[in-house]
């Protein structure tokens, strides 16, 4: 792939080819690595490594992920999430790799290889001789990681909710329909809702607050990820936070009976147990106060 240059001050520079590849794990943790062609012309030939391949003009590295897993397996990841960014240097070529971490959600007799010699999985700690070396280091950072504890189970809910921080501090909160069938009802709690199968986290979280708000932020930051079964279901959560960077009178409602703003010492009294517990603890950490003091 040509690389297109662009301008940094007034140095002219190289923009990097850029490539979309997976960490995929089964639920019994192993890995799922493919046994690339042994031809001319391609990244590290008849070595073991991630599938996955280069982004097209324009293309998103998360749409680019999920169609090349369509394309080399005949499968669609329904949960994964980014795991890193980076430069590499492999076999003579320097890319910007974006690592997304996935479940395999199907039995591997399952998936319908296109491409390469093969396919296998490997423990993290077992990994077969020929394997790319760089990514070697990056599987081991991988297997002690809470990325790879959560994105190794199945789970039968994943969501997405929001810590809204403004300029002053407060926190915007949703007041819930009280209605039977939904979690917490009659009570102030978050925005945010269930991630659909095949967005990443931080996609779906942006979609649940044009639904639910008719905005969504410039951008979010993680804070938190891990189980949550308020009801005993097999529920994981995300935990996003963000700055509302527009005034609270051009917000649309789309779900719920009512928004507010309120600072942490006023929150309403029947706020959701578990997440004014949430907001005490985000409140005490560097992600609140920079989003609070951002412009």
């Amino acid at each position: 792939m040509a690389a297109a240059p662009r301008l940094v001050g007034d140095t002219a520079c190289m923009a990097l080819p850029e490539v979309a590849v997976g960490l995929i794990v089964a639920e019994d943790g192993r890995l799922l690595l493919q046994h690339r062609d042994d031809k001319p012309g391609i990244i590290n030939p008849g070595r073991w490594g991630c599938f996955g391949g280069h982004l097209d003009p324009g293309e998103r590295a998360a749409h680019a992920f999920v169609r090349e897993m369509e394309e080399e397996l005949g499968w669609r990841p329904s949960h994964f999430e980014p795991y890193r960014r980076l430069e590499v240097d492999s076999d003579g070529w320097h890319l910007m790799s974006n690592t997304f971490a996935a479940h395999l959600d199907v039995p591997p007799e399952a998936l319908r290889q296109t491409e390469g010699q093969g396919l296998g999985l490997f423990a993290p700690d077992a990994l077969p001789d020929g394997v790319v070396g760089g990514i070697v280091p990056l599987i081991r950072e991988f297997a002690a990681s809470d990325v790879y504890r959560r994105i190794r189970k199945h789970w039968d809910v994943i969501t997405a909710t929001g810590i809204i921080v403004d300029g002053g501090g407060r926190f915007l909160l949703q007041l819930r329909d009280d209605k039977p069938g939904i979690d917490n009802p009659g009570m102030w709690g978050s925005f945010g809702g269930r991630i659909e199968p095949g967005e990443t986290p931080a996609d779906g979280f942006a979609r649940e607050l044009r639904e639910e708000l008719g905005w969504a932020p410039a951008r979010c930051e993680l804070f938190a990820a891990g189980p949550y079964r308020p009801d005993e279901r097999n529920q994981l959560i995300y935990v996003y936070a963000a700055r509302l960077d527009v005034p609270e009178a051009s917000l649309v409602l789309g779900e719920g009976q009512a928004l507010g703003l309120f600072a942490l010492d006023h929150l309403p009294a029947n706020t959701v147990p578990d997440y004014a517990a949430l907001l005490r603890r985000f409140a005490a950490s560097e992600l609140y106060a920079r989003l609070r003091d951002s412009a």
